[in-house]
């Protein structure tokens, strides 16, 4: 499954589990914000008004508004996804422990990726 296959997976699955008729949802709130493991290769972390979605080392945006979870579709590799170009100061510490949560949980269940030839952990990233 490609990149762009995967989002749109991830959008249905949202959309199914985390509307306004969910229970993982508050009509004054938003998602619930969580770490989920979606497959070997991927986590979602939700935040009050959208997800981040980790697929191996790759972040990418998925935005919601009342229960509707959607991404700008990929055209261009270079294209920023689903990231949205600007949102309210009252939302900066929901998605900021959503990034810092997310990085948590790679670190802990993901393998590190060295610098070349060295033993100098670069990152972490999810894999199978």
């Amino acid at each position: 499954m490609n990149t762009e296959e995967k989002l749109n997976t991830i959008t249905a699955w949202l959309n199914e589990n985390y509307n306004q008729d969910s229970e993982n949802y508050n009509i004054f709130s938003g998602a619930k914000p969580e770490v989920i493991r979606f497959d070997e290769e991927t986590a979602i972390s939700i935040w009050s008004c959208g997800a981040i979605v980790c697929i191996r080392c790759g972040l990418y945006f998925i935005e919601e508004d009342d229960g509707y979870w959607w991404y700008n579709t990929i055209n261009d590799p270079y294209e920023e996804i689903g990231c949205q170009t600007s949102f309210s100061i009252g939302l900066a510490k929901s998605f900021s422990d959503a990034l810092i949560n997310l990085n948590e949980y790679v670190e802990k269940n993901g393998k590190p990726v060295y610098y070349s030839g060295t033993e100098v952990i670069c990152h972490y990233e999810l894999t199978k």
